[in-house]
C-alpha cells in the first residue's frame, strides 16, 4: 500500500506561498454561497449555485467549491507549469515542489481561495486537497480513531468529530487546529470509506468563521 498523506502539514503551509501570486479575484469566504447541494430536480449530487465541481474518475472523487477558488488537477495539470506561474524562486520554489509531490503521487485535486491571503492575518492561503488511496475496508469510527492519533503527532487539538452521511456513505469528519510555522492552522478532514479505498478531503485555513463553508464543501464530495 502506498504511504498515506491525510494531513496537510507541509502541503497546507507551503500552499500559502505557492498561491500567493496566482491570478484570481479576491473573494471573502464569509460571502460564499451557503445553499444546499441540490437542484430543482431534487438530486443531492448536484453542484450548489455559485459553486463549481472539480475532480473526476482519475482522482477517485469530485468535490464542489466556490467559483472564485482556483483548482489544480494533479492528474493532468502540469505542476512545473503551475509553479512557474506562481512566481516562486529559489528555496521557496523547491520547498513548494517537494511539498506538493505527495499530492501528485496520489493523483489529488488541490484548490485555493485567492482572496484569502488578503483577509488572513498571517497571509495564509485557505486551501483544500482531496485524493483516494487503496485501503482495507474500515468504518468511520475506525477512521476517526486513526486520524486522531495522526493529528496528535502534530500537536493538534481535535475539537469536533462526527459521522455524516456523504454520497450515501457514513463518513468520518474531524475538526482540529495545530501550530505550524508560527501559525495556528484550523483544519477539517472528511474520510469516505469505500470498497478497496478510502478518500480524504482536507481543508485548511488560519481564519475564523470558515467552518460552515468547509462543512458545505465536504458534504458535496462524491465518489464517481
Amino acid at each position: 500500500m502506498r504511504k498515506r498523506y491525510p494531513i496537510v502539514t507541509s502541503t497546507g503551509v507551503v500552499a500559502l506561498a505557492l498561491t500567493a501570486s496566482c491570478a484570481g479575484d479576491p473573494a471573502d469566504l464569509a460571502n460564499a454561497p451557503t445553499v444546499s447541494p441540490k437542484t430543482a430536480t431534487g438530486r443531492d449530487d448536484a453542484t450548489p449555485e455559485g459553486f463549481k465541481r472539480i475532480g473526476g474518475p482519475a482522482n477517485g472523487l469530485t468535490v464542489a467549491l466556490p467559483r472564485s477558488w482556483i483548482a489544480l488537477d494533479l492528474t493532468r495539470d502540469d505542476l512545473e507549469g503551475g509553479l512557474k506561474r506562481s512566481g516562486l524562486t529559489g528555496r521557496a520554489l523547491e520547498q513548494a515542489r517537494q511539498s506538493l509531490q505527495p499530492l501528485v503521487i496520489n493523483k489529488a485535486v488541490w484548490a485555493f481561495d485567492p482572496g484569502s491571503r488578503q483577509t488572513s492575518p498571517s497571509k495564509f492561503t485557505t486551501n483544500l486537497n482531496g485524493y483516494c488511496q487503496p485501503s482495507a475496508t474500515t468504518s468511520a469510527q475506525e477512521l476517526i480513531s486513526a486520524a486522531g492519533k495522526e493529528l496528535e503527532q502534530l500537536n493538534a487539538k481535535v475539537t469536533q468529530t462526527s459521522t455524516p452521511q456523504i454520497s450515501g456513505i457514513k463518513a468520518a469528519r474531524l475538526v482540529y487546529s495545530f501550530p505550524a510555522g508560527g501559525l495556528q492552522i484550523k483544519g477539517t478532514q472528511f474520510y469516505l470509506p469505500a470498497p478497496g479505498k478510502t478518500c480524504t478531503l482536507t481543508l485548511s485555513t488560519d481564519q475564523d468563521g470558515k467552518q460552515r463553508l468547509f462543512d458545505q464543501i465536504g458534504e458535496t464530495t462524491r465518489l464517481p
